[in-house]
């Protein structure tokens, strides 16, 4: 089974239907029975950091998310070991604008032989992944 790894750009995108690229996330959705989806810890937080500014009942539902989408998605756990590993790669690309969320991602895509991503981001296409957006 072919696995894609999901990013905080897909979470939002298919949480929040008014976002600018829902309807983008749901036509990418609708194609994803047959894939296994990974993320890990990191993904989520960020996720949740960006639905942090609206009500309590926005937050409610997103968390509400975060949890359906845990039962879902295979979510990585960051141990230490990776964070450590994220900020070498965070450091060691100082003419890049990753985040050290993005750091972490692409090395748990590495780690697990992922290539696909669920993104607009082109910094996982400068890594050498293939950026699944349509």
């Amino acid at each position: 089974m072919q696995s894609f790894f999901v990013d905080t750009w897909y979470l939002i995108a298919v949480f929040d239907r008014y976002d600018s690229h829902s309807k983008q996330a749901a036509r990418i959705a609708a194609r994803l029975d047959s894939v296994e989806l990974v993320s890990h810890d990191g993904v989520l937080t960020e996720f949740l950091s960006a639905m942090s500014h609206g009500d309590v009942g926005g937050r409610e539902a997103a968390v509400g998310f975060v949890r359906t989408m845990m039962r879902r998605v295979n979510v990585v756990e960051v141990k230490r070991e990776l964070f450590l590993r994220g900020i070498d790669l965070y450091a060691n690309r100082p003419d890049k604008h990753y985040s050290l969320v993005d750091c972490m991602s692409m090395l748990v895509m590495r780690d697990l032989g992922i290539t696909h991503v669920l993104t607009n981001d082109h910094h996982f296409r400068q890594e050498g992944f293939t950026i699944v957006n349509e």
